[in-house]
Parts: C-alpha cells; sequence; structure tokens
C-alpha cells in the first residue's frame, strides 16, 4: 500500500494557527515580558550555505571537539573550527541531503532525499562511501566504532560497516498507511540497538544482527479517521539511567525499562521533536508550544512553562542548566532548568530554525532556515 506523508510542521500548523472558519483553532501567545537573568553573547556567526528555506526537513548541526558540521539543501557540506568559526572545509556533494550530520570516529554522516548513505572525512570532507537504501533517510544515523544505522522514511534499519559501508543486516517494521514525514533516531547503547517506529512502536534489537529482543507499544491510536490516529515516533529516543525514554506524536512520553522493554510511567501528551535530558529531568517541548520538566524516575511533572504557547517551537536543548527552544519568528528562549522561568532572549533569524539548536554545555550552536549558523553563551547578568 502507498504510504500517504504529513509534514510536522503542517500537522501543528493545522493544530495551531488561527482561522476564522475553525472554531478550535487557538492564537499564538506574544512574545512574554520577563527578567533577564543572563545575557546572550554571539561568540560567532556564519553563512552556511543556502539552509533548508522553505523545505520541511531538519538539518540540525552536528558538532565534536574538533568542529561543526553543517549542510544545506543544495548539498553543500561545511565545517567550521567550533571555537572561532573559521571554515575548516566546503564539501559540495551534488545530494539532496535531507538526513541530517553525525560527525564523529573520523567520519561525517548523512543521508540524501533518494535514499543513499554517505560518509566523509570529518578531517577534510572527501568522500568515503556511500551505500543506497530502501527510501528517503529525514534522520541522522546511530554511529560507533564499527557501525552506522540508519532509519529511513518507510521504517526499515540498516546497519552499515563504517568503515566501507557495507550493509551488515537489515530490519523492517510495518508502517501505517499515513505517517508524518519523518523518522525516529536510533540509538545504539549496550550491544543494543533501539529504534521507534511510526506505529508507535519501540524496539530493541540486537548490535550484531538485528535480531528483535524485545518490543513495547507505548502510543495507542485513538480515534476514527487515520489523521486521529497518527502515533509516529518521530524524534530521538533517551537511553540512560537504565531507562529508554520515547515521546510520540498524539501519544504520550513514557519510559521503558532497557533490559525487558517493561513500562515504568506514562505521560499523555503530543510530540514531535528533540528531546533533552540534565541531571534526572527529561525536557520536552510539546506540539502545542508548552515546555516541560518530567522527573525521569516517576513521569511527575516539575514544572509547565506555556508563555510559549502557540509559537509552533523547535525541540530543546540544555545549555548549562538552562532548557533552550527556538520559535517560529526566529526567537531563542532559555528557561531555567529548576523553576521554569524564562532566563533569557535573542532572536537569531526572523525566517526561524532549520532544526532544534544543539548543546555542548556552555556553548549552543544554532542554524537557521537561511543558513546562519551561529555560537551562543550565556552571561550571568
Amino acid at each position: 500500500m502507498r504510504k500517504l506523508l504529513l509534514l510536522p510542521v503542517l500537522m501543528a500548523s493545522l493544530l495551531l494557527a488561527a482561522c476564522s472558519t475553525n472554531p478550535n483553532a487557538i492564537e499564538p501567545n506574544p512574545l512574554p515580558d520577563f527578567d533577564a537573568e543572563y545575557s546572550v553573547k554571539k561568540l560567532w556567526s556564519r553563512s552556511a550555505g543556502k539552509g533548508v528555506k522553505k523545505r520541511f526537513i531538519s538539518l540540525r548541526p552536528a558538532v565534536t571537539d574538533e568542529g561543526v558540521y553543517v549542510a544545506d539543501l543544495e548539498g553543500k557540506v561545511t565545517a567550521y573550527d567550533p571555537m572561532k568559526g573559521k571554515r575548516q572545509w566546503r564539501k559540495k556533494t551534488g545530494d539532496q541531503i535531507t538526513g541530517g550530520l553525525y560527525a564523529g570516529f573520523g567520519v561525517v554522516i548523512y543521508g540524501t532525499r533518494s535514499g543513499y548513505a554517505v560518509a566523509l572525512s570529518e578531517e577534510d570532507g572527501s568522500e568515503l562511501w556511500r551505500h543506497q537504501l530502501s527510501s528517503e533517510i529525514l534522520a541522522p544515523p546511530a554511529v560507533n566504532a564499527a557501525m552506522a544505522v540508519f532509519q529511513v522514511q518507510d521504517d526499515q534499519v540498516y546497519a552499515l560497516d563504517l568503515d566501507t559501508g557495507e550493509q551488515l543486516w537489515q530490519f523492517e517494521d510495518q508502517a501505517p498507511s499515513l505517517i508524518l514525514r519523518g523518522s525516529a533516531v536510533p540509538v545504539i547503547a549496550d550491544d543494543r540497538v533501539y529504534v521507534a517506529f511510526a506505529s508507535g512502536k519501540v524496539m530493541a534489537l540486537d548490535e550484531r544482527t538485528g535480531t528483535p529482543l524485545w518490543e513495547r507499544r507505548v502510543a495507542e491510536p485513538q480515534g476514527r479517521s487515520e489523521l486521529e490516529r497518527l502515533v509516529d515516533i518521530n524524534n530521538n529516543l533517551i537511553v540512560e539511567g537504565g531507562g529508554v525514554f520515547a515521546s510520540s506524536y498524539q501519544g504520550s512520553v513514557s519510559v521503558l525499562d532497557e533490559e525487558s522493554g517493561q513500562p515504568y510511567w506514562r505521560k499523555d501528551m503530543s510530540t514531535f521533536d528533540t528531546m533533552d535530558s540534565y541531571l534526572g529531568v527529561l525536557y520536552v517541548a510539546d506540539s502545542k508550544g508548552n515546555v516541560w520538566a518530567i522527573d525521569q524516575r516517576t513521569g511527575d511533572s516539575l514544572w509547565k512553562q506555556d508563555l510559549l504557547y502557540g509559537r509552533d517551537l523547535t525541540g530543546v536543548a540544555v545549555q548549562d542548566g538552562q532548557v533552550v527552544v527556538g520559535d517560529k519568528k526566529g526567537y531563542l528562549h532559555w528557561i531555567d532548568g529548576d523553576s521554569g522561568h524564562i532566563t533569557a532572549r535573542r532572536r537569531h533569524h526572523r525566517k526561524g530554525f532549520a532544526a532544534a539548536p544543539v548543546s555542548t554545555g556552555d556553548v549552543l550552536y544554532v542554524y537557521g532556515r537561511k543558513g546562519r549558523l551561529s555560537a551562543y553563551e550565556l552571561i550571568p547578568r
């Protein structure tokens, strides 16, 4: 059966955008007033290609100690020095890059619209290998010293040899007929590969063979129409502290036991973008624009920040204990991880963001829709 695809951002706009003919639509909140506790210092800023423009793809930068790596919709991959922003190399690949970037173990890896997995040298951008997969790649891979694991749009999972790109194993799940346009990001941990699917399932696969070890559905379709029954897991999994944390669209945020898949807790919530965690707390921006802090052990809500309601938020990143989100107008908002109060704000670019911010602890890297790449740090007032 042919799959019907919907764009996550479009889905959010259907729920959030004001419309006189829709009595259930909501008005986005205005920029909130707050007492600033930090100044936001721009360390450097560069024009890193064409960005994503109006395309509904997420091209999140990859950051290592050696470089910040970013791709644009025209297929340019560029490496910058993380501290000074000096360009180290640029590769014009000719690919339509749709799958974000991974960097590490000497490689920079991305996926393409035509289903190619491609590895470049982290040192100079030269191509090391490419391998044809079954469909469009819309998420970065999970990588360790031996393999790169891709999950593609049709819910097939491939493990490729990191040195050669040769296929090691393949696993396929049956995708629903109607899905969001996107894929979850796999995780490799403790000799297992954890993957999540458009059906609302999370699975643990054996790292060596791809054999399923357990599966658990974390979101059950509800409603009569296919649109109402969407429960895609389209963002990242977090595996830590013995738990696998997952969130889904029109579903829930929940945690499963890493070894057995046994559920610990579940919290009803709709999300489709990046989660983050810090010191035992899970941070999530829901599809309505609320930002949540959730105790990883109990699932209890520690706080909810609703002043950004309806502003079409990016996923979250944690920078020095501050939770950062971007909105559709190009503003970055910093929220105190303990209290939930807004502590700082800065506008990156009026056209918004190509992906969620990336934090390395004290520096935040942000990539805009029009290709502006910047590094920011917080200065206490």
